[in-house]
Order: C-alpha cells, then sequence, then structure tokens
C-alpha cells in the first residue's frame, strides 16, 4: 500500500524535448483536463490557430482510438453468418451497418426495454445500491422473477449514446463490445 501512495505522490514530470514540441517553455500556465483514464495538458493560453492545433490532434487521437476500438470488435456478421452474402437473407444486402441494425443480438443490446428497472425503495430494502445493474431469472415453476445485483456491473449500457451510434453506422459488433466491457479487456497499449 506505501509503494502506491508513493506513486500516487510523484510529480509528473515532462521531458525537455516534450515542453519544446509543445511549446510550453515560453507558456505562463499550462491547462490540466483531467477523466477517468486520461489527462490533456496544453498550454493555458492558447491563440486561434494554436486552439486548432490542438483540436486537430486530439481529432485525430480520437479518430485513431475508435478505429482501434472497432477493430478490436470486428464488424457485425449478423448473429454468426459469417458467409460473405451474409445479411442477404433478411434484405440487409451487404451492408454492415444494416446488418447491426437488423441482428437481433446487437439490436436488443440497445433496446431499453430490456433492461431492468426497480424502485429505489425496494432497491434500499434489498441492499442494492441506487444505480447498479441488475439481473433477472425466472422460476418455471412457481412464475416467480428473482432479480438481483449483476455480478457484472460494466456492461454497453455505460457506453454513451453518441459513440454507440458511430459504431452502429460503421457496423461495428455491438455483441463484441459488450463482451470486451464486461471481460475488462484489455485492447489497448498491448
Amino acid at each position: 500500500m506505501k509503494n502506491n501512495q508513493k506513486k500516487a505522490e510523484q510529480i509528473l514530470q515532462i521531458p525537455l524535448a516534450i515542453q519544446q514540441r509543445c511549446g510550453f517553455i515560453d507558456a505562463e500556465t499550462l491547462a490540466v483536463t483531467a477523466a477517468d483514464g486520461v489527462c490533456i495538458i496544453h498550454k493555458g493560453e492558447l491563440t486561434a490557430l494554436e486552439l486548432i492545433h490542438v483540436i486537430v490532434t486530439l481529432s485525430e487521437l480520437a479518430s485513431d482510438m475508435t478505429i482501434h476500438l472497432a477493430k478490436a470488435c470486428g464488424l457485425c456478421n449478423n448473429c454468426g453468418d459469417e458467409k460473405p452474402e451474409a445479411g442477404t437473407e433478411c434484405g440487409c444486402g451487404n451492408n454492415s451497418a444494416e446488418w447491426v441494425a437488423n441482428c437481433s443480438l446487437c439490436h436488443d443490446l440497445l433496446d431499453e426495454s430490456q433492461n431492468i428497472h426497480i424502485p429505489d425503495y425496494l432497491l434500499e430494502e434489498a441492499g442494492i445500491s441506487k444505480g447498479a445493474k441488475l439481473e433477472a431469472y425466472t422460476d418455471e415453476d412457481s412464475g416467480e422473477i428473482t432479480v438481483v445485483e449483476a455480478d457484472i456491473q460494466q456492461d454497453i449500457n455505460d457506453v454513451p449514446p453518441c459513440i454507440l451510434s458511430v459504431l452502429a453506422q460503421s457496423g461495428i459488433c455491438l455483441a463484441a463490445l459488450d463482451e470486451l466491457i464486461m471481460q475488462e479487456s484489455t485492447i489497448y497499449g498491448k
């Protein structure tokens, strides 16, 4: 534990060559934006052209990372039909974006009605935290439905809708994405 605390307390040092490349040497202030898994550092005061360069760099990085994610997921193959003419049976032709729209597995992942919603007071009574992911099981004999907190608390529902839309329109397999998220698979930087 002490070793982790020391690492957290270390000061980030940016090598001089990188500072020079970024134009940080003459900068009076630096701006830092931090979010889960990312830290962006740029000059605190930017001209219009410098700001454009930042936007271009971040856009290119986002594009490259989106392509990397898409490659890790692969194209939707319409629920396992990997034949080149796959999808023609459902009227999709060879348009992989239409495969996603017509793939029952990918479609169900985007269907909000598939999510379980339980009133907060019942969750509290059951000792389940508000906002927890839930799973349901049925007993065919009694017809009872049992709802429990899911073992896996992250899935495709944690992906912003704008990202899901881009991936679906590109024909990326959302079922594969869901699996990668639930398995916490490392797909970048290995």
